[in-house]
């Protein structure tokens, strides 16, 4: 009952020796030696210790032990039922039905199994979910031992004058239809394969993306409740929902949920990508969290490099890394983990927005205003924050008025880099009445923000001629 007592400052007192001045940011040795800990305890129980029926173990950010239940050989059944569980905590499961295909399909007969199976690769780059076929027709055998969530279904009707692919998601419980679209083309034989990709990729953003059809759906099921009952997936949802904002009464009880389920599920990449986002935007936005007896920026590169080795095909684990090396200031290994997380999915508009982001902070305009504009095009639900990009594209330029329609849309009202954009723009416009009404909206924020602008700017990596402009702006800022 009295593990809150077990942190660095008393372990480094009261076992090693150190005195009252001990500084865990200074002196690692609490960290280094619970880390040989650690991997004496995972190997003891791989080797002598592999029948004892407990476990000790000390979950990383943490130095307080936790008894766990080893695993015991279980039956068929009892294996399935787990498994059905670990899906249901783990992120929705799909099924995706075998399209139907009619018209003529004499010159193409194979058009709806491909594009069924085009869904099948797309969905299953995303993830955070799970994703079964069924290549029998509805009714029939060949169905996946599995309990879906939603199941996906539709048809495509092929003539020499038209194509139309219909799409329906139904929620597998109650039948109820979630989303619906349609897609028409004229056929043209020699493009029918780019056609396929097209309107495969197209379901796959709407469906599956952060803050897709899906999220939104699934966000709903977890409403209202406290996030100590939260299930894992739904604590995953709960930062991303905090990541639309950055809501900063948010982030200790998503950093919470978050830990919790990464003890309670070890094997859950993406809860593992997301706690490491929250110790980088801890880091970043100096959000006030209960006091931590670790480096927020080691842990949280600590649990991205974890992610990679659960999912190392999870591109969200590797932006999760590349935002932690990018506050680190390695700024070559940020852009190759976001560029490795776009080949691995292309159609996660999040990544293709941060990628331009971290471009437009290097002044890289060929390459952050295409990806920005794709992003928000395809996903215009995409956080606000990423406006940034488009705002110091306008800024460079001395385009003001677009400058500040991109700031007016960060929409992060908790976070001061939009209100700061606002006032910059606003001042160099001379809308007085705005520009002060950000100026106090920073200062409520971050009283001292003009005394540290430059360092907090440079730890960005921004470009030195877009601090300059910046500073320029909130010179003229009231």
């Amino acid at each position: 009952g009295r593990a809150d007592r077990i942190k660095a400052y008393t372990i480094a007192t009261s076992v090693f020796g150190r005195d009252v001045s001990f500084d865990p940011h200074v002196d690692s040795i609490v960290r280094i030696e619970a880390g040989r800990l650690r991997r004496t305890l995972e190997r003891y129980y791989l080797t002598g210790g592999q029948q004892e029926p407990l476990q000790l173990v000390i979950p990383k950010g943490s130095y307080a032990p936790v008894v766990i239940e080893a695993r015991a050989e279980r039956s068929d059944e009892a294996v399935n039922a787990s498994s059905k569980s670990a899906l249901a905590q783990g992120g929705p499961v799909i099924l995706i039905e075998q399209f139907e295909q009619d018209g003529d399909s004499a010159a193409n007969p194979n058009f709806a199994s491909g594009l069924t199976r085009s869904l099948a690769v797309r969905l299953t780059r995303f993830t955070s979910m799970r994703v079964y076929m069924r290549w029998a027709p509805a009714g029939e055998a060949d169905v996946p031992q599995v309990q879906p969530d939603y199941i996906l279904r539709g048809s495509a009707a092929l003539t020499d004058e038209r194509l139309q692919v219909e799409t329906v998601l139904i929620k597998a419980g109650t039948g109820q239809m979630v989303w619906a679209d349609s897609y028409q083309a004229k056929p043209v034989m020699s493009e029918l394969f780019a056609l396929k990709s097209e309107i495969a990729d197209t379901v796959a953003r709407e469906l599956a993306q952060p803050y897709g059809i899906i999220f939104i759906d699934k966000a709903k099921d977890s409403e209202g409740e406290p996030p100590s009952q939260l299930t894992s997936y739904s604590c995953v949802l709960y930062f991303y929902k905090y990541g639309k904002t950055f809501d900063r009464l948010l982030v200790e009880p998503v950093r919470q949920c978050l830990e919790r389920t990464i003890v309670a599920d070890p094997n859950y990449a993406e809860a593992f990508a997301c706690l490491s986002l929250v110790y980088s935007n801890i880091q970043r936005f100096r959000h006030n969290v209960v006091p931590l007896d670790f480096d927020p920026s080691e842990r949280a590169l600590e649990l991205a490099n974890h992610a990679i080795e659960l999912a190392p095909n999870s591109s969200w684990s590797h932006y999760a890394r590349s935002v932690a090396y990018w506050f680190a200031n390695d700024v070559s290994a940020s852009l190759a983990s976001l560029e490795t997380g776009r080949r691995l999915n292309p159609n996660d508009m999040t990544i293709l927005a941060e990628l331009g982001q971290r471009y437009a902070f290097l002044m890289e305009w060929e390459k952050a205003v295409p990806l920005l504009d794709e992003a928000f095009a395809r996903k215009p639900a995409q956080p606000g924050g990423y406006r940034i990009g488009m705002f110091l594209y306008h800024l460079a330029q001395g385009r003001f008025e677009h400058a500040l329609n991109e700031a007016r849309r960060v929409l992060a009202p908790h976070v001061l880099y939009g209100h700061v954009a606002v006032a910059i723009a606003a001042a160099e416009l001379g809308r007085r009445h705005e520009d002060a009404e950000a100026v106090e909206r920073i200062l409520t924020i971050d009283p001292d923000y003009g005394n540290r602008a430059v360092a907090d700017l440079e730890s960005r990596n921004l470009h030195a001629y877009l601090i300059e402009r910046i500073l320029v702006g909130l010179k003229k800022a009231a």
